[in-house]
C-alpha cells in the first residue's frame, strides 16, 4: 500500500492544485478502501502529545490511520502523518519532480 500513496503523492504534485489535494485524497482512499474517521458537526479538538514523536502537542489527525501528529510529524498539505508517508520516501518525490 505504500506504493500507492507514493504514486498518488507523485499524481497530485504533477497537478499541484492544492485546494483540491484533500478532496482527491479522500476519493483516493475510498477507492483503496482505506476508511476516514467519522467526523462530528464540530471541528474536533486535537489534544495531548503526538502519537508519533511523543515530544511535542498535537496539532493534526492522520485521514489514513487516524493518529494525532504534530506539525514536523505530520505533512500538511496531504492530511498523512509521517508513518503513513516517510520522510525518505517524501525526499525521493521532492526529488524527482522539483
Amino acid at each position: 500500500m505504500e506504493d500507492d500513496i507514493v504514486e498518488f503523492v507523485k499524481e497530485r504534485i504533477k497537478r499541484a492544485n492544492i485546494g483540491e489535494m484533500n478532496e482527491d485524497l479522500k476519493k483516493w482512499m475510498e477507492e483503496h478502501g482505506v476508511e476516514e474517521a467519522e467526523r462530528e458537526e464540530e471541528e474536533e479538538k486535537i489534544e495531548g502529545k503526538c502519537q508519533i514523536c511523543e515530544a511535542r502537542e498535537a496539532k493534526y489527525r492522520c485521514i489514513r490511520c487516524g493518529k494525532i501528529a504534530c506539525s514536523t510529524c505530520f505533512w500538511t498539505m496531504l492530511g498523512i502523518c509521517k508513518e503513513c508517508l516517510p520522510e525518505e520516501k517524501m525526499k525521493e518525490i521532492k526529488e524527482e519532480y522539483f
